[in-house]
């Protein structure tokens, strides 16, 4: 894996996504070395041909004669399913209302993924001499095996698509001059992330780094969270650095059917694009249009990201002083509006105490009370920003979606992963611009409210969401109960079991208005965090399944012959209940595509 994990997780219904995919062009690093040959032989690694959710030997018996017969990619096959002649690309179809993935078989599609597919190298128990990773690579021999029975495992527990952040050995496509792929051939995301490497300008794409909004503000006026970023996406930089990261990305991966779309970003690196004010959440981000309306208008230099620019000039501040200058004519007329003291749209005086639009700092008292609800600000201003977050919002999908239309001709252009986050709503500015830019939005839809407002600012756009839930007392992580305010936390593995099967039901089953736009989710994560101490896994820190069998102190083996055990305690069954929930769901959708 050349993509580090982060060691915190700032939304829940957030991170996404194609870590191992992006990375491997991103990194430029050499291929990792295969610690010892294994064979395929036909006894242990049978040949993928017409798959099924649940794999033999591993999967309940219960229903499995019910199952819809499925194409190489996942898709439902026969039956009078097929809705196209196929093609070469994963696409998208609206069928007697309800939105679907297509398979380039032509054939019905329900993403279920799992973020993270990965490695982690997190040292975590009391002598640091143990990690995920080294536990993996003792118990398979190498990575390249670990990831051929990743993949068997998602496939046995009803999964059909590796999610962003995915190991290369996962990928279905070869990689770094090697012959073949994953054998399970199992579906994946890519993914770019200009909003996060454009700040240091990582491998040169662009002729010079993107400045962070959250660094121009003044830490004296904005003393929020300021551990994230928001890029400066009017610099003509960033359009460049998203073509470019693209055009390197689509070089490395190639042009494989199994790659059902790209993603245009990681929305964790994009503050402002999380939950606002609408609805109630964990925690709320700023209104954009604030933080570049209070940002310095130049920035010569960033000590927290290692930047220096050539071009000091902050794109985003000067953009929404035309914008303000276009709408009203004269600065007056912008005081009179919004109870403001200006003398001038330029700078008068110099940032921060200036009395220039460009001088603003936060300091107006005009400006209402704090950066995410405005209260007291009128109801102008809060107009005139909201349609400069658009813009900003416009501005951004622009780049990315040119971007990756440009290198992954005829591929799914897919959004931020993911939007609503912290089980909130995304401000509809943002989530209007999304609708009209891209295939498919990212975006969590934990309730009725969230979806209908969500379909509200998109359109009728189709959806993919984010899963996830833990249960930190009866995992490996049991020493941690609650790590995080905000997270959803169950008390037993069967419980979050339960929890995951009612999610997945209920965004299938939901519909705003008479439209099902939700089109898949994204289960985070396949291994629990030791950075974030969270219960996010399908597997323990240890490699084992949450079943009920393997995660327990007592040694035994997996139905493919690898040891499992050796947990602190013996740990509940959270799996069983997820499986079920993906045959069922499956069962439900061919069922519904026949009738």
């Amino acid at each position: 894996m050349f993509e580090p994990r982060r060691h915190s997780r700032r939304e829940f219904c957030r991170w996404g996504l194609a870590g191992s995919l992006w990375t491997a062009v991103g990194w430029r690093a050499s291929p990792p070395q295969v610690a010892r040959p294994f064979s395929l032989g036909r006894s242990r690694w049978p040949l993928v041909g017409g798959l099924r959710l649940a794999a033999a030997g591993a999967r309940s018996a219960r229903g499995a004669s019910m199952l819809p017969q499925l194409d190489a990619y996942g898709g439902i096959a026969g039956q009078g399913a097929g809705l196209t002649a196929g093609g070469p690309r994963f696409h998208t179809r609206q069928v007697n209302g309800r939105w679907l993935l297509v398979t380039p078989a032509g054939n019905p599609y329900w993403m279920l993924g799992v973020f993270d597919v990965d490695l982690s190298a997190a040292r975590f128990d009391h002598q640091a001499s143990a990690s995920q990773r080294a536990i993996s690579l003792a118990k398979y021999g190498s990575e390249q095996v670990w990831a051929w029975q990743a993949v068997r495992r998602l496939r046995a527990w009803g999964f059909n698509c590796l999610a962003e952040y995915a190991n290369e050995y996962a990928l279905p496509m070869p990689l770094y001059g090697r012959r073949d792929g994953n054998p399970g051939r199992m579906p994946c995301m890519a993914m770019i992330r200009p909003s996060r490497f454009s700040l240091t300008n990582r491998w040169g794409y662009a002729p010079g780094p993107v400045k962070d909004i959250v660094s121009a503000t003044d830490p004296e006026v904005y003393n929020e969270w300021r551990g994230s970023t928001t890029p400066d996406v009017f610099d003509p930089n960033f359009a460049v650095y998203a073509r470019n990261e693209a055009a390197a990305l689509a070089q490395h991966l190639g042009h494989s059917p199994f790659m059902v779309g790209v993603a245009s970003d990681d929305s964790d690196d994009i503050y402002g694009f999380g939950p606002g004010p609408d609805l109630p959440a964990a925690r709320l981000h700023p209104h954009i249009g604030w933080l570049v309306l209070i940002s310095n208008p130049v920035q010569d230099a960033n000590p927290v990201q290692g930047a220096h620019y050539g071009d000091s000039r902050v794109h985003s501040k000067h953009a929404l002083r035309d914008a303000l200058r276009q709408r009203y004519g004269s600065v007056d007329r912008l005081n009179q509006a919004w109870g403001a003291r200006y003398t001038s749209f330029d700078s008068e005086g110099g940032w921060p105490h200036g009395q220039g639009l460009l001088d603003e700092s936060g300091r107006g008292a005009w400006l209402g009370r704090g950066g995410t609800r405005m209260l007291g600000a009128s109801a102008a201003l809060q107009a005139d920003l909201d349609a400069f977050l658009y813009q900003y919002a416009k501005t951004y999908f622009q780049a990315v979606g040119a971007a990756l239309r440009g290198s992954f001709a005829g591929y799914l252009v897919f959004g931020p992963a993911t939007l609503n986050g912290w089980n909130g709503l995304t401000r509809a500015p943002i989530l209007r611009a999304a609708g009209g830019a891209v295939d498919v939005v990212q975006a969590c839809a934990a309730s009725d409210e969230v979806l209908r407002l969500t379909v509200a600012s998109t359109g009728d756009v189709p959806l993919v969401t984010w899963t996830g839930m833990a249960a930190n007392a009866d995992s490996g992580l049991y020493a941690y109960p609650q790590p995080s305010a905000g997270a959803p936390m169950y008390g037993s593995q069967a419980q979050r079991g339960a929890a995951y099967a009612a999610a997945v039901a209920g965004e299938f089953t939901r519909a705003a208005g008479s439209r099902h736009v939700v089109v898949g989710t994204k289960f985070w994560a396949f291994a629990d965090s030791w950075p974030e101490k969270m219960n996010w896994g399908l597997v323990s820190l240890r490699d084992n399944a949450y079943d009920g069998r393997e995660a327990v102190r007592r040694p035994g083996r997996d139905p493919w012959g690898f040891p499992t055990g050796g947990e602190g305690r013996d740990f509940g069954d959270s799996l069983t209940a997820i499986a079920d929930a993906n045959r069922a769901l499956y069962q439900r959708l061919g069922a519904e595509l026949q009738g």
